[in-house]
């Protein structure tokens, strides 16, 4: 049974193209309140209006999430218009070590990133063993997920969640139209894993794939 509705508010960021869109069309169509960002206001726009046109009327407001101050403006912005927030959606050899630490810091994650960068500067990358393929996305990816522990252990039993879903190889502009699958096919499992009821939703965890999707510790 759903235990949404209207009044169920989700958030959905770089959400203008790709599986963003496609999670919050899902998501209105289940129909939940959704609001869609995106860094460029006008592209942001566009997205809502072609959700519209279907019949699925989100809201929209633009977020850098690298931006503090973009940040604070969509927080001040939020808190004006809602109540409360339901759901947000936000995508070397000493790797390993790091992310696996029982006491996991921001800071140590901070450090691990600035690694990366430096040794791109350096030209060492390659032979200090980060990884070889899509480079730069796998290790923004790998320190979302070192993010996303970190936070679900600071929220620990405060009714938060906090949760990363890989898809896999997923057909968007990223991939030039490649992939094994859709961005609704994608949506389709991440709405389901947002949705899951509150008393069944886990923490800490990592998910990939599709149906059926695995699970484990991050």
């Amino acid at each position: 049974m759903s235990w949404w509705s209207k009044e169920t508010i989700a958030i959905v960021t770089g959400a203008n193209k790709g599986i963003g869109f496609a999670l919050v069309k899902r998501l209105a169509e289940l129909g939940l309140t959704v609001i869609l960002t995106a860094r460029d206001v006008e592209r942001g726009q566009r997205a809502v209006e072609s959700l519209s046109e279907k019949g699925l009327p989100v809201n929209f407001f633009q977020l850098d999430v690298s931006d503090p101050s973009s940040i604070e403006a969509f927080v001040s912005w939020f808190k004006s218009n809602f109540a409360a927030l339901d759901i947000l959606k936000v995508r070397n050899p000493n790797i390993k070590s790091i992310l696996e630490d029982e006491e996991l810091s921001e800071e140590q994650i901070e450090r691990f990133v600035g690694l990366f960068l430096q040794s791109v500067k350096d030209g060492t990358w390659k032979s200090q063993g980060w990884p070889e393929i899509w480079t730069d996305y796998a290790v923004s990816k790998l320190a979302l997920n070192a993010y996303t522990m970190v936070l679900a252990k600071r929220y620990e039993g405060e009714g938060i969640s906090v949760n990363s879903y890989c898809p896999g190889f997923t057909q968007t502009s990223m991939t030039q139209g490649q992939g094994s699958h859709t961005a609704d096919e994608a949506a389709g499992v991440g709405a389901r894993l947002l949705l899951l009821h509150p008393q069944q939703l886990p923490t800490a965890k990592f998910y990939i794939g599709l149906d059926p999707f695995v699970k484990s510790n991050l």
